[in-house]
């Protein structure tokens, strides 16, 4: 007897079939036929058996014991994907000294006044992330430019230091790298301090893309990786790639800049439908050209790891371990019900709470409608309708569009991209960015995964790290 499941189509002709349980199995053509038509006495028997354990199969006796173990998997998965474990965003300033042409709506400049953090609302910040969160926090420094008011990013340290204790915290500060100077090393090596910047490939392409008025931003981020390199070692640095029209061609160039600076890992994603990459046309290639910019990537990647210089990217890990690891329910983007809130609390510089970098950049946009949870003196989530609604409409498995999707169980909700394209929580999936993005990047790497030994070889060393 056939349970509730859902498929997709791969290249070679086999099927990829899911549950709500989690599990997947790669069934052929012909047996795939045969189940459908409820003709399993037909099907191979390790066939039969695999999927038998993976609840796709059950016989009529076991029944009611198969479906009550199909409701108790989807209901692990649903209480994991509800507890709140947020990373803690805090915004010491707005002002930045680039004008990067994806910016998601969220710098003013440098000469601009009123867009830092008063110094006193520290301490308020970290008594609600000890309030709210537990050991161990994680704290990551949002901009604008943070190095622009490094006082406040030592400031935002020493008093977490106060209030959870120096060994029950790390510290992610997300930077362009060009303010980093011998006294930020020297700050940083000590402490459980991170960094994380953008490499968006050669020289042109990533000075095209983030534009810092009279200088190379290149040259300094490059310099800045190097230091940190340098000072403090290995794995204290993490780079983000955006991918714009400009790179789609040349993704050599990318794994080239990662290596050049001894980096071994990179994170790749396509423009967010946010801010000013809209608006300036940078956003304007489609899925189609993403994925072949991403096949030719990993293809380079199989390349460089044939030679012995393996190279790790996050964005198709992360796809791959939520297929392949089914307790990998850490990233925000892939859960359902979303990570809006559960996952992440931004403490904006103004004292405002948001529960996204996402919702604080709406809020920037859509003025009128108010995308917070509260403020310092006054954080209450439920106090929001908005919060509530967003939450409760993001189980994906009722979202048309979602619930025959054989990636479903694997994928999230984005409901602040989709109020940003669509104006409603849910939208039609059929033309959502986030959909497209996440159903091309599942459906290609498990087409790669098992059609490819090569591509499989080196994409089991992400899901399994």
């Amino acid at each position: 007897m056939l349970m509730p499941l859902n498929f997709d189509r791969l290249s070679s002709g086999d099927f990829f079939i899911s549950n709500g349980a989690g599990f997947h199995s790669i069934v052929g053509a012909e047996s795939f036929e045969k189940l459908v038509r409820l003709d399993e006495s037909c099907v191979d028997k390790d066939v039969s058996d695999s999927l038998r354990r993976k609840l796709f199969l059950t016989s009529q006796s076991d029944l009611q014991v198969s479906l009550a173990s199909l409701a108790s998997a989807q209901s692990k998965r649903l209480l994991e994907g509800l507890r709140f474990n947020p990373t803690f965003m805090i915004v010491p300033t707005l002002r930045c000294d680039h004008s990067c042409n994806y910016c998601q709506v969220s710098r003013a400049s440098l000469k601009a006044h009123e867009y830092d953090l008063a110094p006193s609302k520290i301490p308020q910040i970290m008594a609600l992330v000890k309030k709210l969160g537990q050991p161990p926090y994680k704290i990551e420094i949002q901009g604008g430019e943070p190095l622009v008011r490094f006082d406040l990013v030592k400031d935002v340290y020493a008093k977490a230091v106060e209030a959870l204790g120096e060994d029950y915290f790390e510290m992610i500060i997300t930077t362009s790298l060009s303010l980093i100077d011998e006294a930020v090393l020297n700050w940083a090596k000590p402490r459980k301090v991170g960094f994380s910047t953008s490499l968006d490939g050669s020289e042109v392409v990533h000075n095209k893309n983030r534009i810092l008025p009279g200088n190379n931003s290149h040259a300094l981020v490059v310099r800045g990786v190097e230091a940190i390199n340098n000072v403090l070692g290995p794995g204290r640095v993490a780079t983000v790639t955006t991918v714009t029209k400009a790179l789609l061609k040349d993704p050599e160039s990318l794994v080239r800049a990662h290596l050049e600076l001894g980096l071994n890992e990179m994170f790749v994603r396509p423009i967010s439908p946010y801010g000013f990459a809209n608006k300036r046309g940078e956003a304007g290639y489609s899925f189609e050209e993403y994925m072949d910019f991403y096949d030719r990537l990993l293809s380079i990647l199989v390349e460089r790891n044939r030679e012995g210089h393996p190279l790790l990217e996050h964005s198709g890990a992360i796809h791959l371990k939520r297929v392949f690891n089914p307790g990998f329910n850490s990233y925000a983007d892939l859960k359902s019900p979303s990570g809006f809130l559960l996952d992440c609390v931004m403490f904006n510089y103004d004292g405002q709470i948001f529960g996204s970098d996402e919702a604080r950049m709406l809020q920037r946009v859509l003025g009128n409608v108010d995308f917070s949870c509260g403020s310092l003196e006054n954080f209450d989530a439920e106090s929001n309708p908005l919060y509530t609604k967003v939450l409760t409409d993001s189980m994906n498995s009722i979202h048309p569009g979602c619930e025959q999707c054989a990636y479903q169980p694997f994928c999230g909700t984005d409901p602040c991209q989709s109020i940003s394209e669509q104006g409603e929580p849910i939208g039609d999936k059929s033309i959502s960015t986030f959909c497209n993005y996440h159903k091309s990047m599942f459906r290609y790497l498990v087409d790669r995964y098992y059609s490819d030994h090569d591509a499989r070889e080196l994409l089991e060393t992400w899901h399994h790290g």
